[in-house]
């Protein structure tokens, strides 16, 4: 996790008021710089708001937002949202206009030439994994991540410190969007940006957020802290409820699975009374795991556990049908057997010794 050396945005005593209700009331809210910030919870608790009110899509009625340091209206709107990213659901592409030319709009609009504009947007394809031979094409031509890759490029073209995200992975299907969540988090350690993520998912927050906001019905912040801290010690019923039950498993998130004893790969010849008897192993030439034979049936894929993987982790890569797992060394090659017995105990070790009881 990056260093922060100082707050990104400030939010000091911000309220938004509708005609018949409160949108957002007396928010004191300090963003860290250089870190992911998730504003979750349920619908209409604010947290869209307050996110479009840093670049003044929505003005508030009272209080203000910093922005290093400076007041957000000090500067006309429309130069203060070219400063910043902004993507939001599917993308909001133009859909008259070329993948190339919707990225190049914001280096357009801040005077740069249409070669260099093109330029930079081919490089920004480079950035979010988009192929350059999509670059002519239009929206409509897109599958639904390709266009909410175009649109993070679009968001990034303006070479801002500051990328505001609001719900960008809603609209698409969960094997994407967990696509589209990793290359976030990559895109965040390459180019370590202040990112503000609205989302209602609090599985999404807690795998994206170095900080988390809770929203409240009301536009009141709840909790405000670490995954780990929210996880842990939910400030009150609201959170608690929003969390879940199953937050046990998610705190395994923070739990490391170094300690887990591996078996030999050689055990899977071994298929005496093994649950696993009826799976082989398949590994491509460099030892790389690649799936599963199941009698005459290859199932490819799979979760591996890495080197410092957490428990959780270890226990997405144990199938429930195998009741077995595989370990990866640094390089990807197969090192050894996670058995899920040994899995779920260190599972329930942990949550006796950190919380104090068997959840």
């Amino acid at each position: 996790m990056p260093e922060t050396a100082s707050n990104a945005i400030e939010f000091v005593g911000v309220t938004k008021r509708y005609a018949s209700s409160v949108a957002v009331e007396e928010l004191d809210l300090a963003i860290p710089a250089g870190l992911i910030t998730a504003f979750v919870g349920p619908s209409g608790c604010g947290k869209t708001t307050s996110l479009r009110m840093i670049n003044r899509m929505v003005e508030p009625t009272e209080g203000s937002i910093l922005i290093q340091g400076e007041d957000n209206r000090s500067r006309p709107a429309y130069e203060l949202r070219r400063s910043m990213g902004y993507v939001m659901q599917q993308a909001g592409l133009m859909p008259h206009r070329s993948v190339a030319d919707n990225i190049a709009t914001v280096p357009r609009l801040q005077g740069a030439s249409r070669a260099d504009g093109r330029s930079r947007a081919l490089e920004l394809m480079d950035t979010v994994g988009l192929d350059r031979k999509l670059a002519k094409r239009y929206p409509a031509q897109l599958s639904g991540g390709q266009a909410q890759r175009v649109g993070v490029a679009r968001a990034l073209a303006a070479d801002s410190p500051i990328l505001l995200m609001d719900e960008p992975f809603s609209a698409v299907d969960p094997v994407v969007r967990t696509d589209l969540q990793q290359e976030l988090v990559r895109l965040h350690e390459q180019l370590e940006r202040t990112i503000v993520f609205v989302t209602h998912d609090i599985d999404e927050a807690v795998a994206l957020g170095h900080r988390i906001a809770v929203f409240a019905e009301g536009g009141r912040i709840a909790q405000f802290g670490t995954p780990e801290e929210i996880l842990r010690a939910p400030a009150d019923d609201f959170v608690a409820s929003f969390v879940g039950r199953d937050r046990g498993l998610r705190r395994l998130t923070f739990a490391s699975g170094r300690e887990l004893p591996l078996h030999p790969l050689a055990d899977l010849a071994d298929q005496a009374g093994r649950p696993w008897a009826p799976w082989e192993l398949l590994v491509n030439d460099a030892g790389r795991p690649a799936g599963w034979r199941f009698r005459d049936r290859e199932v490819t894929g799979g979760t591996l556990f890495a080197p410092g993987g957490s428990l959780r982790e270890a226990l997405d890569a144990v199938p429930l049908a195998l009741r077995v797992g595989v370990a990866v060394d640094a390089e990807g090659r197969a090192s050894g057997l996670l058995a899920s017995d040994d899995v779920l105990a260190a599972a329930g070790r942990e949550r006796r010794s950190r919380y104090g009881v068997a959840e």
